[in-house]
């Protein structure tokens, strides 16, 4: 018992160095005592010296002294060195997640002795998934056809399980409904006469699940809400900036004709603040108020109070649109982090909230970053042109790690989003090369080598802690605040 009790102690304090370590090999070279004579090996059901894992699950790896079995291991102790990272991805703390069907060897390796180590192989096998169920959505329930125009269907409707393997469905009409509409088996819809539908859908995949839909032909599809941007009522702009109202709001439904979508937008006080053009950008002329009333065709309408800002260097985010270049498996295009981690917390003047990205190599709470080699991105849609000549960066605040931070970025400019001219590669971010680690709230503007006027900047993370000599531990990175300015 004393053995034990001395033995769970020393694995505390190992426990505990790791936590005020962060993580750096190192600090796991004290008390080496404790590991000699010491076996490790994997806890989890195996077959023979495989862990099986469906392509659709994920996994923990358990580990413990197979000698002694009050000794069960921190996996943050360990390193999980995988052969192959196209089949399976393992986290610090030991979460598998599968990429691909395969085999491969990890090595299991202690940080604080190469000598406790064990190998296994991981198989990562892929069952049939039959359709279960037909989900119909509420934008399905409410979607409107107009008489003379197509509507697809089909996006509308999901199977489940998400990871079914034949998704196809086939649709049909009953008899009485071909009268106001034709529909293919592919979901297509074409609109005859004003009327009711009903929708017959059919899983290609296991034909006893089904699912029906009624739905209405219209004349004409018409307006029933203005919905405004979320920041535009009662947000500040500043003077000379401009804005393409019609990429700002929006209308309900959402397949309403494009001709029939145009709004009116009418300044019914501070005619000096700002000014409407006849393409409905709206230009910030002096500071004050003003008022907006929106209008659609159909007399719908809507309002908001905009507030202007004497002449400010930096750019308004308010109305920006920002996407990373990929996407998690559970949809997502970034790695939530507690209650932030989205790429539009980069731009609400929080450094406590941020966007977060899985580093390329590893994974992070089931989401796999791209593969070793390659960088993550985001784009940011400003809507119209502007200039700019130097970049407002935030670390994360409220954690002091530098393997946690962006180090250095590269950026390009577009006009379409799709032809891209570079515009600076080789961005240092400070603090972060060789320094030590600290909470950091400065702000940092970063003078670029021109002035440069682009809709869209896309910045490519180019250097982190793992590729630039710094500690290799933190499966993401983390950016406070990104903006531009003039």
């Amino acid at each position: 018992m004393k053995k034990n009790i001395i033995g769970l102690v020393s694995l505390f304090c190992l426990v505990l160095s790791f936590i005020f370590s962060s993580c750096e090999d190192k600090y796991y070279e004290i008390n080496k005592d404790f590991y000699k004579g010491r076996k490790v090996a994997v806890k989890n059901p195996m077959d023979g010296n495989t862990l099986r894992i469906e392509q659709y699950n994920t996994d923990q790896i358990m580990l413990e002294d197979p000698n002694d079995s009050t000794v069960v291991y921190d996996n943050r102790g360990f390193q999980f060195k995988v052969a192959d990272e196209s089949i399976v991805k393992i986290a610090e703390d030991g979460a598998i997640t599968p990429v691909a069907k395969g085999t491969t060897e990890v090595d299991i390796i202690s940080r604080a002795d190469a000598n406790l180590s064990t190998s296994i192989l991981i198989e990562i096998h892929k069952d049939y998934h039959p359709v279960e169920r037909i989900l119909i959505t509420s934008a399905a329930k409410k979607a409107l056809i107009e008489k003379g125009y197509e509507l697809d269907i089909a996006p509308l409707i999901f199977v489940l399980p998400g990871h079914a393997d034949n998704k196809k469905l086939h649709f049909s009409l009953d008899e009485a409904s071909k009268a106001f509409a034709n529909i293919t088996d592919e979901g297509i819809i074409t609109g005859i006469s004003a009327g009711v539908i009903n929708i017959h859908i059919v899983s290609d995949d296991n034909p006893s699940v089904t699912a029906d839909l009624q739905l209405n032909v219209v004349n004409e599809i018409e307006v029933t809400s203005i919905v405004l941007h979320k920041n535009l009522n009662n947000g500040t702009i500043y003077v000379g900036e401009k804005f393409p109202l019609d990429l700002i709001n929006s209308t309900l439904p959402t397949n309403v004709r494009e001709e029939n979508r145009k709004l009116t937008y009418t300044i019914t006080s501070g005619t000096g603040v700002i000014s409407i053009d006849s393409e409905n950008i709206l230009t910030a002329l002096s500071p004050g108020t003003a008022e907006v009333k929106i209008e659609s065709k159909y007399g719908i309408t809507n309002q908001f109070t905009i507030n202007v800002g004497a002449e400010n260097k930096d750019l308004t985010r308010l109305f920006w649109g920002v996407d990373t270049n990929i996407r998690y498996s559970n949809g997502q295009n970034y790695v939530t982090d507690g209650s932030t981690g989205k790429p539009e917390d980069m731009f609400d003047d929080k450094n406590t909230t941020f966007l977060s990205l899985v580093k390329p190599g590893k994974s992070y709470s089931g989401s796999v970053g791209p593969p070793s080699g390659q960088f993550n991105s985001f784009t940011v849609d400003m809507l119209l042109p502007c200039k700019f000549k130097s970049l407002r960066w935030n670390h994360r605040y409220n954690n002091s790690y530098t393997y946690l931070r962006v180090w250095a970025i590269s950026i390009e400019g577009s006009n379409d989003g799709e032809n891209w001219s570079e515009i600076q590669s080789g961005i240092q971010i400070p603090n972060t090369y060789g320094a030590a680690n600290g909470a950091d709230a400065n702000r940092y503007d970063i003078a670029l080598n021109g002035q440069y006027e682009y809709r869209y900047v896309k910045v490519t993370l180019t250097n982190w802690s793992d590729n630039s000599g710094g500690a290799t531990s933190g499966s993401s990175m983390q950016i406070g605040e990104f903006g531009l300015s003039k």
